[in-house]
């Protein structure tokens, strides 16, 4: 998923009307269900400051974990020995 696929789900998922746009004037005149133009740019710009600030730095540092560029320290004793092991297997079969 791309950044604006992630955003428009957060849109999609605090306004289940996100996707269906209306006039001014439906919204003036009736209590249809929809957003218009100007309100989902609105969500749209929010939820996008939100994945901006809050959840991208999140991902990026998952990414480095995955990609194993980045290394976690231990919170405990118990813990540096659990990635001791998983250390000395991966060197035993990635040598």
């Amino acid at each position: 998923m791309n950044r604006e696929q992630i955003i428009n789900n957060m849109c999609m998922t605090f306004r289940h009307d996100y996707g269906l746009r209306i006039s001014e004037d439906d919204r003036m005149y009736s209590l249809m269900s929809g957003m218009t133009e100007r309100e989902a740019q609105a969500l749209y710009n929010d939820m996008a400051q939100i994945f901006d600030n809050d959840i991208a730095p999140l991902i990026e540092n998952a990414k480095r974990y995955e990609e194993g560029t980045h290394i976690p320290i231990p919170v405990n004793a118990e813990y540096a020995k659990a990635m001791i092991l998983v250390a000395e297997n991966y060197l035993k079969h990635n040598s």
